[in-house]
């Protein structure tokens, strides 16, 4: 049924009997029907039309441009620009950054060091020399010998020997280390347990930075005092202390790792008070262990010599303090090199 004779249909469907009405609005609906599947198959026939005229246009340009050497070239020659550029600055900034941290800044967990950054050096141009302890006979040999290998190792860049100085408090382990390096030309940083335990969940962080810090640079000695807060043997505490440091046996596990393999950038010097309490892991890193006893009545007077030439002798001599010496409290002096003799020999 054509459109027109619809229409004209529906113009006299008020005419119409019911039954008549009924046909007429089932061949309208089926001419409505019949205009609808022939705009979607248009449709249909159109978007096919315009991916097969998508397709060959693209076909016949990559065609082309795959069959024109000097535009491949340059294509993947710019996308390897591109991506190298892209990973050099991501990579490369934060190499910057950790470089000019590592030159500003000294690591959180070290409390003493002989390396100045540059705010340091702005601030203390000079550094003093550590003071040298006097020694008994026999670990006056062991710390030699220890040097004269570490100063070979230094000069042939081998591994460092990794040293365990242990002993009752005040015997001088930690100013041995910081000397040890000091004389080989070697830098020197050192940490405390008792300060990584109080660092918490920073504590892995914090390590992590500190041997960062000491392979980026000359040699380096890194000392651990008070090690066996640091890396106890299993059983020193008991399982509430050891559940309640969570963090603590995380950073542990971070120094052990660091320390599995002897390095030729640092060296590792423990002290500690009972070496039989310190964790199995760090016996088996230890190469050279070195006893540390009180001092006899021969050390201890060379001690008392030391202190009155440093305190009140080389003060009084040298210097503007020379001119001075009428102002010169010679009390608190002294009870500063009594305060040092009792801590030395307690």
């Amino acid at each position: 049924m054509s459109k027109d004779t619809v229409n004209l249909v529906q113009m006299q469907e008020p005419t119409l009997q019911p039954e008549q009405q009924s046909k007429l609005k089932q061949l309208v609906n089926e001419e409505n029907l019949r205009k609808q599947e022939e705009s979607v198959q248009k449709h249909h026939q159109t978007f096919l039309a315009s991916i097969r005229m998508a397709v060959t246009v693209f076909g016949e340009r990559f065609r082309a441009f795959v069959t024109d050497r000097d535009a491949v070239t340059a294509t993947v020659v710019g996308l390897t620009l591109l991506a190298g550029g892209v990973y050099s600055a991501k990579n490369g900034t934060a190499a910057v950054a950790s470089f000019i941290e590592a030159g500003l800044f000294k690591p959180s967990l070290v409390s003493e060091k002989s390396r100045i950054t540059v705010l340091e050096a702005l601030q203390h141009p000079f550094q003093v020399e550590a003071p040298r302890l006097p020694r008994q006979p026999s670990l006056e040999a062991q710390v030699r010998n220890m040097a004269i290998a570490t100063r070979n190792t230094k000069k042939n860049h081998g591994l460092y020997r990794n040293v365990l100085m242990y002993g009752p408090p005040g015997t001088g382990k930690t100013l041995v280390a910081k000397n040890l390096a000091l004389n080989l030309g070697m830098d020197y940083a050192i940490m405390t347990g008792e300060d990584l335990a109080l660092m918490g969940r920073e504590g892995v962080t914090a390590m992590h930075k500190l041997f960062h810090w000491a392979n980026t640079s000359r040699p380096f000695a890194v000392a651990v005092y008070k090690a066996l807060l640091l890396v106890p043997k299993a059983g020193t505490f008991s399982p509430q202390e050891e559940m309640s440091n969570y963090y603590l046996r995380v950073a542990q596990n971070a120094f052990l790792n660091h320390t599995k393999e002897r390095s030729n950038k640092f060296m590792l010097v423990l002290t500690s008070r009972h070496p039989e309490q310190l964790h199995r892991d760090i016996h088996d890193r230890i190469d050279v262990m070195v006893h540390f006893d009180l001092p006899g009545p021969e050390e201890r007077e060379r001690l008392v010599r030391m202190y009155l030439d440093k305190y009140v002798l080389i003060p009084a001599t040298e210097g503007k303090q020379r001119l001075k010496l009428a102002q010169f409290d010679y009390g608190r002096k002294w009870e500063e090199i009594i305060a040092q003799l009792v801590q030395s020999w307690q």
